[in-house]
């Protein structure tokens, strides 16, 4: 980044009155370049112009600012234009100060006379429309004037990219929270359309939230994106950000994924360690119960194989692939286990099958389901106790010790995640 130029020389007076001071320091705009100047600040001292390529093209914008604004509201320029800092923030600093010699005032300083800062780049936006809308929507709140409309989630979204590429979140997330936008799109969102939310709304809301730090959305959307199994791909760097979330949530996300699918496949396999152990099932007669053991087995692993939760391998030779992961929704998964029948070898052996045990457990790890999402707070307060890919894995967890009842936040939410992170576990009573 840098202003237009080099001061050198001895100020001279110009043909059009301006010191050839400035005309070198800043390369005039020219007058189509003035007319298309948006005044963010009408006696702002300062034009920034963005440039950003989208689609394969750049788009250009420039803006009227003003320098204390911004500097009072982004980081990146407090910065930028700290003097001595940069060389950017002596320049504008020496320009200023020629250009008070000459109008007494900024105010009086036509806009084609000012300082410019060039930006490139305004992060990984999606292909928007307009960049002076997106841009002149930012700069306007960190001037502290209102926006024009009630921004959609999409437009959010990109707001948010481009506030943090200028080190402005905390200003936008407190401008967006005061005007209480994302309370009024929760109003305006129906449950029929909330369920209809496509993964690529779903992930905008929830890029909205990390960044702007609304907590209720962050916990919402990021069980959503588990549940239906909408994570763990590779990252394109040419996708818009909410498709790579960012501060480690994409990874968070795809963990939890993975943590939730083993945790249901154990259920399978504790069934099957059952019934192919020595310890006898059933015990309804003596004579029979072995063989009803044995029937209880085979259709057991018939159910599961029909169901595609489980695949026969040969282990004299590996000659298969290995399985793909699930890709589907995790709660359609539970559903499908519920589905086992009651099979009874004769008339006198019921409940015998794994029916009326499965399904309490089904039960419990569809509740458990509904809170495997990132709590906002303890995401954002204390990550390094709480997040999942960074806890030590648990041994072994047992059914006996787990209660979602009575327990305090902390411990909650311990107790969830050592269930779903365990190396082993005994879901028997």
């Amino acid at each position: 980044m840098a202003t237009n130029g080099e001061e050198s020389g001895p100020r001279k007076s110009t043909s059009n009155g301006r010191s050839s001071a400035v005309d070198s320091a800043l390369g005039a705009l020219s007058i189509d370049d003035e007319s298309m100047v948006v005044p963010i600040a009408t006696h702002g001292d300062l034009v920034l112009q963005v440039e950003h390529e989208i689609a394969g093209s750049s788009a250009h914008a420039s803006f009227r600012v003003s320098a204390s604004a911004l500097k009072q509201s982004s980081r990146y320029f407090e910065r930028l234009l700290q003097s001595g800092r940069f060389g950017e923030g002596v320049r504008v600093e020496a320009l200023h100060r020629t250009l008070k010699e000459q109008y007494r005032s900024m105010d009086k300083v036509p806009v084609g006379e000012l300082p410019v800062i060039k930006v490139q780049d305004v992060g990984r936006t999606s292909a928007i429309k307009s960049l002076t809308s997106l841009c002149a929507d930012l700069l306007h709140i960190l001037h502290g004037q209102d926006i024009q409309t009630n921004p959609l989630v999409a437009n959010l979204a990109n707001l948010s990219i481009v506030a943090d590429r200028f080190d402005a979140l905390h200003f936008v997330g407190a401008h967006v929270a005061r005007k209480k936008f994302l309370r009024t799109i929760d109003g305006k969102t129906t449950a029929k359309a909330e369920v209809a939310l496509s993964e690529e709304k779903v992930r905008q809301r929830l890029l909205v939230a990390v960044m702007l730090d609304h907590r209720p959305w962050i916990e919402r959307y990021s069980a959503r994106l588990i549940i239906k199994g909408w994570v763990g791909r590779e990252a394109d760097l040419s996708t818009p950000l909410w498709w790579d979330l960012p501060s480690r949530i994409e990874e968070e996300l795809a963990y939890r994924r993975e943590c939730v699918l083993e945790t249901i496949q154990s259920i399978q396999s504790y069934f099957l360690g059952l019934y192919t152990s020595r310890e006898r099932r059933c015990k309804l007669g003596y004579d029979s119960s072995a063989q009803c053991d044995s029937y209880q087995l085979g259709e057991m692993i018939r159910f599961f194989i029909r169901n595609g939760t489980l695949k026969l391998q040969g282990g004299v030779i590996e000659n298969d692939e290995p399985s793909e992961q699930f890709t589907g929704d995790a709660t359609v998964l539970l559903e499908s286990l519920r589905h086992v029948p009651e099979y009874q070898i004769d008339r006198h052996h019921s409940h015998c099958g794994i029916r009326t045990q499965i399904l309490p457990l089904l039960d419990l790890l569809g509740e458990c389901l509904l809170r495997v999402g990132i709590c906002g707070d303890c995401w954002t307060d204390s990550r390094a106790q709480y997040a999942w890919m960074d806890a030590k894995r648990p041994l072994l967890w047992t059914r006996q010790a787990f209660s979602l009842r009575g327990q305090g936040h902390a411990n909650h939410h311990a107790d969830l995640r050592a269930m779903y992170t365990a190396t082993d576990r005994d879901w028997g009573q």
